[in-house]
């Protein structure tokens, strides 16, 4: 049994969305939470971009065995929060999946709103972490701060590092906050 799912998501589901899979379930496996991705116009059956199989290496010393997924309607409806690599990609989830508009955010905007929480917080569920987040949406987005993630595929490689970089730090800000939160209604 898990104790929460999360869903990562961009558009060919071969660079960013896997990447970001990879580095929350390896922080977050110990907790329970199950992480997959999925893609908006997805490379079905596609490898990772070779960038991306090394840049997982390189941190986490893990292989990124995965190959291109199409999201579904049926597959959006599943998870307890959705991350999105861009504004664009949020708003076409809520097209396809509209009740999980509450529980879908880009990854960045994500890191910067499970901060806003109360540090006393804590929470019995990433169901009910993800609820007590939606209200905060509007005050993390008065920093003016981006909320997507570029898209590196088919560019040069410093596109892909920052890209990834940009990844990384994003899933440690959420990783973090997501284990003090559920960890301290353990204790």
């Amino acid at each position: 049994m898990t104790a929460g799912t999360i869903l990562v998501v961009c558009t060919a589901n071969i660079c960013r969305s896997p990447v970001a899979a990879m580095l929350l379930g390896h922080e977050l496996g110990e907790l329970g939470i199950s992480v997959t991705s999925a893609g908006t116009h997805a490379l079905v059956g596609s490898s990772p971009a070779p960038e991306s199989v090394d840049f997982v290496r390189m941190r986490s010393g893990a292989e990124l065995e995965w190959h291109g997924v199409q999201l579904t309607k049926a597959a959006a409806e599943v998870p307890d929060l959705i991350l999105t690599m861009t504004e664009e990609q949020r708003s076409w989830i809520a097209r396809l999946a509209p009740r999980t508009v509450r529980r879908t955010f880009t990854l960045l905007e994500f890191a910067r709103v499970v901060n806003l929480l109360d540090d006393d917080a804590a929470f019995a569920s990433l169901t009910d972490l993800v609820r007590a987040c939606v209200p905060l949406r509007q005050r993390a987005s008065l920093d003016d701060e981006p909320n997507d993630v570029p898209d590196p595929f088919g560019g040069p490689a410093e596109g892909y590092e920052t890209s990834f970089r940009t990844v990384e730090d994003a899933t440690r800000r959420v990783s973090r906050a997501i284990s003090r939160y559920l960890m301290a209604a353990s204790s």
